[in-house]
């Protein structure tokens, strides 16, 4: 029997270490075994085969084994070998064993199989697994001869990964994975010389590695006798199922079509069925229908056609036929019967198809694509191989819905890109038109027009700070005159250790600076003494703190207490700070609640939007709703609704009121509008704006009425305690009061009701206003 060895030059093994064949460390495995049970009923054969190696002394020694060595003395005795270690079983025709050199690529005892996988022509050894470089072979097999090393000689446990896992093509032509495992045991190690000591816990400490090894122990110093034991296992179901496993995981956008493709070629090795071609094609859903994705289909069985109108024709027939019938369309031998059964087959004789199959890929009853297998061979195809798909089936499903999270991330990418983050109850309507342009070849592509939604219903509503500004400019005075006071202190403490006339300068700037802070900060104040701190006070302290170890403890208390996020002299911004921020979200969650709550009754867009308070703008209309139909019963709900938590929100924030560390009070307003505007999409600014003269108009008046004052009074609209609702028409009133009557029956609202005319605003005039007041304790 031929050795079988890998190219001369591949690895140089020979240079290594040396190696040869021996059957002395295999005898000694057997007499082991029948010292350890003298009763094993194998004992009398373990005999015979030694007293057989040891009845021709030539036997016992090292043979040396190369390309051209001639093992075929030694067959009986290989014979033997084999009897005892594989099974009776065995087959040398079918199984995949192998008996070879220690370390080296040279097998020279192998089964017809082993030899019809492994070897090119039955000459060199195929020793480098595809998609793994020479290189990682020869770390590995450092590695591997190392552990052999250190467990043979100095009794070290180790764990050994015999496993490589090899891609080959069968002689049936199906392409498999096999693991081949190399079993060392029978495979001595002689130490040329005295033996090196090694530290164990350098090996604890992970210290050591084989290039380390190498150093250490140079190869040269030993020499193996024996020969490995080479056992192959096909595990091409179990690598398939891992290799896609592995796709799936590790899909994105920018290799999906690819992973599929990828999983298409391993199908075919999975069914058994070298000869035929698979196609995997997902159906995702865009607003609950399923769609067509063109990378997807361009080289598919039934639907890779030029004619896009007959391409979505021939889809929806397939769709069809998957969701009626959820077993597989199993088309045996194409022919004018079958595709007239099924016009989406049309096609297939063109592309020379003659056996075609059809699987749905199915998820809690929902089609999530198909699997087309196609052959040229008539009766080639059948349900009978689709068994082997059982472990397959749940990692299609993954994918498919990969695919859907990817498109569904695509057109939200579209959509932030084009529009903005949207509400449920507008976005159908963007991803409609970022579907639409995906559909469109790049090279057509142009940007998304305006998106509008007309005669809708907008719904105003304001809480805003009473006197933010003053409070903020009180906090800001308050800290100014703190760290002024703290300048003044420190230069004043510095100039008693050290004279420096730049010191009494910067004091008088100080102490300027501190006469100027009255009670209103004029405007501009603060930069300036901020000014004077940043460029004058710091660097000067600076340099002091780092220069003089005796200024140092009285500078670094200084810079502690400037610390804008703990320092005290940024208290008061950062207890005003805390305060409004405080109203603010409570206001906001509150909202953020009753904006799921409102969704329930009729889908309308809820626009919130932070100043020193909270403004909101809410559009409903049959426009905006998808697939309900509006009435003005949502509209009078939804009024109802906003008088309604406004009084709530008063009530929230003057519960919280006494909690504050700047007390802080909130004015709710409210604007009616009764007639319908149209609001389009604005691209540069991320958010819906009103179309139209008249529709403007509402538009300036929201933005104009937040501080506006009663008229001849000079008294402002919004007071903390109260609701301010501003109106132009009497009908507007009228329905407003109806809700305010409700709502004081409800004892949510006072009794009283205000009717008052507002002043002119600039480009508004006629605006008229109702205010009232909350019940603060309303009855439990």
């Amino acid at each position: 029997m031929k050795v079988l060895t890998a190219h001369p030059g591949l690895f140089n093994d020979d240079n290594t270490i040396e190696s040869n064949i021996s059957f002395v460390p295999f005898l000694n495995f057997l007499k082991q075994r029948i010292a350890q049970d003298p009763s094993d009923a194998r004992t009398s054969f373990y005999k015979l085969i030694i007293d057989k190696f040891e009845s021709n002394p030539a036997t016992l020694q090292p043979i040396p084994a190369t390309s051209e060595s001639d093992l075929s003395k030694y067959q009986e005795y290989l014979d033997l070998i084999t009897a005892a270690i594989f099974p009776v079983t065995t087959n040398p025709e079918s199984d995949i064993y192998g008996i070879g050199v220690p370390y080296r690529f040279a097998i020279f005892y192998y089964s017809d199989l082993f030899k019809q996988l492994f070897s090119e022509d039955g000459r060199e050894l195929i020793a480098v697994p595809d998609g793994i470089s020479v290189q990682q072979v020869k770390k590995d097999k450092i590695t591997w001869l190392y552990k052999l090393i250190l467990e043979k000689l100095y009794h070290f446990p180790m764990s050994y990964k015999n496993d490589i896992i090899h891609t080959l093509v069968a002689p049936d032509g199906t392409k498999k994975f096999m693991k081949v495992n190399i079993d060392p045991r029978f495979v001595d190690v002689k130490v040329k010389g005295e033996l090196p000591s090694l530290d164990y816990n350098l090996f604890c400490s992970k210290q050591i590695t084989p290039e380390t090894l190498l150093k250490i122990l140079p190869p040269s110093m030993f020499r193996l006798e024996g020969f490995v034991i080479w056992t192959v296992k096909d595990v091409t179901q179990s690598e398939s199922l891992n290799t896609i496993k592995s796709l799936v995981m590790n899909m994105r956008s920018s290799n999906e079509v690819e992973s599929y493709h990828a999983a298409e070629r391993l199908i075919p090795t999975i069914l058994g069925l070298p000869d035929i071609t698979a196609h995997l094609v997902p159906f995702p859903k865009v607003n609950g229908k399923n769609v067509l994705e063109e990378q997807f289909v361009t080289t598919d069985p039934i639907l890779g056609i030029g004619n896009k109108k007959q391409q979505q024709h021939f889809f929806q027939l397939v769709l069809e036929q998957l969701q009626n019938n959820p077993n597989p369309l199993v088309i045996p031998d194409v022919d004018d019967t079958s595709i007239a059964a099924h016009p989406f087959l049309k096609y297939l004789p063109i592309k020379n198809i003659k056996s075609f199959l059809v699987l749905p890929i199915t998820h809690k009853k929902e089609v999530l694509g198909m699997l087309e297998l196609a052959s040229s061979v008539p009766n080639r195809l059948s349900v009978e191989p689709l068994w082997r798909l059982q472990n397959t089936y749940p990692l299609l499903v993954l994918m498919l819905n990969r695919s859907i999270s990817i498109l569904e991330n695509r057109l939200n990418e579209v959509i932030k890109d084009q529009f903005t983050a949207l509400q449920p109850s507008v976005e159908w309507k963007f991803i409609d038109e970022a579907w639409k342009y995906l559909l469109t070849p790049e090279d057509e592509r142009k940007d998304i027009e305006s998106i509008s939604f007309e005669d809708v219903y907008p719904l105003y509503g304001a809480v805003d700070i009473r006197n933010s500004s003053v409070q903020q400019g009180n906090a800001i005075r308050e800290d100014l005159q703190e760290q002024l006071e703290l300048i003044r202190d420190t230069l004043i403490a510095i100039g008693q250790s050290i004279h420096l006339p730049l010191l009494e300068e910067l004091l008088y700037k100080t102490n300027d600076f501190l006469l100027g802070l009255t009670d209103n900060l004029p405007a501009g104040e603060d930069i300036k003494v901020n000014e004077f701190m940043k460029h004058e006070i710091q660097p000067v302290l600076q340099h002091l703190c780092e220069d003089s170890e005796e200024l140092k403890p009285l500078l670094e208390n200084y810079f502690a207490k400037i610390d804008k996020s703990e320092g005290h002299v940024f208290r008061h911004r950062r207890e005003y700070e805390d305060s409004l921020s405080t109203i603010n979200t409570a206001i906001s969650q509150y909202l953020e609640k009753e904006r799921q709550y409102i969704q329930q009754s009729f889908p309308c867009y809820f626009e919130k939007y932070r100043t020193d308070g909270v403004e909101y703008t809410i559009y409903i209309g049959q426009s905006i709703a998808h697939e309900k139909k509006f009435d003005n019963l949502y509209l009078r709900n939804l009024r109802l609704w906003q008088l309604s938590s406004m009084a709530h929100i008063a009530r929230l924030t003057h519960k919280i009121g006494p909690k504050l560390k700047v007390p802080l009070e909130t004015t709710q307003l409210i604007l009616m509008h009764s007639s319908p505007i149209t609001i389009s999409f604005r691209s540069d600014e991320r958010r819906f704006d009103v179309e139209g003269a008249y529709n403007i108009r509402y538009e300036i008046i929201k933005k104009r009425i937040d501080k506006v004052h009663i008229k001849d009074t000079g008294e402002r609209l919004t007071q903390p305690g109260t609701i301010a609702m501003v109106y132009s028409y009497v009908r507007e009133m009228e329905e407003l009061k109806k809700y305010i009557t409700f709502l004081q029956s409800k004892q949510i609202l006072e009794p009283e009701v205000e009717e008052l005319e507002l002043e002119e605003l600039q480009g508004v005039s006629g605006l008229k206003a109702l205010r009232v007041k909350v019940n603060m304790n309303p009855p439990l």
